[in-house]
């Protein structure tokens, strides 16, 4: 059995990728999101929010047997306000950073704990973004905590190839590139005088340029299913193409 767990899996990215792996015989999603959307027998549903760091630490990762591969998605994450840095919330960072950052790490943590002595495939999967990379106006929680998400990733490469060089548990931080999710409709509602880049994110959707996210899932479920093909931590579904493997 190939065990999946997945954080957002209400709709976007998260949604579809559990929709492409269920249809795996001998598959198992558990999708961590406060509401749920998907219906089928190898689906549960664990309705939390990713803000509720309480619940998110007293999760328990499951005891598996004969498993051959299991796989954590960190792929929720926030952008609450959308506008320069003092002129947000206090309550609308911390919330961004438990989402995208904390409970991701948290998970990680967990994760290691329970399955870090099993011989089966492991994986985390931390969805990253060319935010962590490219400071972006008015994107301050997203781009400091998919930076945090990404060197989180690399830190646990390093740590797992010295303590546990001959079997560790892979890790990768994905981005995904300009996605047509919720959030690219909310950043495309912005007025321009709190996001100035509001016009080139409106281009992206009429001219076409933003991928599905069944398109990624697609690329994101080849990583999973042959991790052994990619040596780098850091990967950009653009250069993912499942055909040429």
């Amino acid at each position: 059995m190939e065990y999946y767990f997945i954080t957002g899996t209400s709709r976007g990215i998260g949604k579809s990728l559990s929709e492409l792996l269920l249809r795996q015989e001998n598959t198992f999603v558990l999708g961590i999101s406060r509401n749920q959307s998907i219906h089928h027998n190898n689906y549960f549903h664990l309705p939390l929010s990713l803000s509720d760091l309480k619940s998110i630490s007293d999760f328990n990762f499951p005891e598996l047997k004969e498993a051959e591969s299991i796989c954590l998605i960190n792929n929720a994450a926030a952008l609450t306000e959308i506008n320069h840095l003092g002129k947000i919330s206090s309550n609308s960072i911390q919330e961004d950073f438990d989402i995208s950052l904390v409970a991701p790490t948290i998970l990680c943590n967990l994760f290691l704990n329970q399955y870090q002595g099993y011989g089966c495939k492991r994986i985390i999967m931390n969805i990253g973004s060319g935010a962590s990379q490219t400071p972006f106006e008015s994107w301050a929680t997203y781009c400091a905590s998919k930076a945090g998400l990404e060197m989180l990733s690399k830190v646990i490469d390093v740590e797992q190839k010295l303590k546990h060089p001959a079997n560790p548990v892979r890790v990768f931080s994905v981005m995904p590139g300009v996605v047509d999710t919720k959030m690219q409709e909310v950043l495309r509602s912005v007025s321009e005088e709190n996001f100035s880049m509001v016009g080139k994110f409106i281009e992206y959707k009429n001219t076409n340029l933003l991928s599905s996210p069944d398109e990624v899932a697609e690329k994101l479920a080849h990583i999973l299913r042959s991790p052994e093909l990619f040596d780098d931590v850091t990967l950009h579904v653009k250069d993912i193409n499942p055909k040429k493997h």
